[in-house]
């Protein structure tokens, strides 16, 4: 997958999860809590949709959006975790 495909595919799954018409457009720096108050239960739905676009592994991916704060996180994360399953 492309570095776009992942990032496009997560700004398109946050903006479904959140959909807000006031909020500012999500952009790589849009922080995950702060700026689209997503809960655990938010980050779990994430983790799973994620999962089954990319198939990284939930187990993995986990681990990693715990410390993932920002939309640039959460992409960084995946990306790495595609490579390692390549």
């Amino acid at each position: 997958m492309k570095t776009q495909s992942v990032e496009t595919y997560v700004i398109a799954l946050l903006n479904t999860t959140f959909p807000s018409p006031s909020r500012k457009p999500i952009t790589r720096n849009t922080d995950l809590i702060a700026d689209l108050d997503a809960d655990s239960m938010a980050m779990v739905s994430l983790i799973f949709a994620i999962d089954e676009e990319f198939a990284v592994g939930t187990d993995q991916l986990g681990e990693l959006v715990v410390n993932c704060r920002t939309v640039g996180d959460l992409v960084a994360a995946t990306e790495r975790l595609q490579r390692e399953r390549a």
